[in-house]
């Protein structure tokens, strides 16, 4: 019986330990497009922090610059992203 009990107790945590990664995964995810939004606002015409905050910033935007850059050239075929998605190569 203790043994069920165990192994019940040790399913649970596994669960709820892959969840909480889960969710600090995401929330890691939306802090950066809120970054993002902060240093690039200017796109879509929200007001941006002064130019030499933004540029100061600018080097930790490299990753999600390249994003954008991926995403709008796939923006044209959206079939190619789904492709990419899938590694359907």
């Amino acid at each position: 019986m203790m043994q069920k009990l165990k192994k019940f107790y040790h399913f649970i945590d596994s669960l709820f330990r892959s969840k909480a990664t889960d969710l600090l995964e995401w929330e890691v995810s939306e802090l950066e497009h809120i970054f993002t939004l902060l240093v690039l606002g200017n796109f879509i015409g929200m007001p941006l922090p002064t130019w030499h905050i933004a540029l100061e910033l600018l080097p930790y935007m490299e990753e999600p610059l390249t994003e954008l850059l991926q995403k709008e050239q796939l923006s044209a075929a959206p079939l190619s992203e789904l492709f990419s998605n899938l590694d359907i190569g």
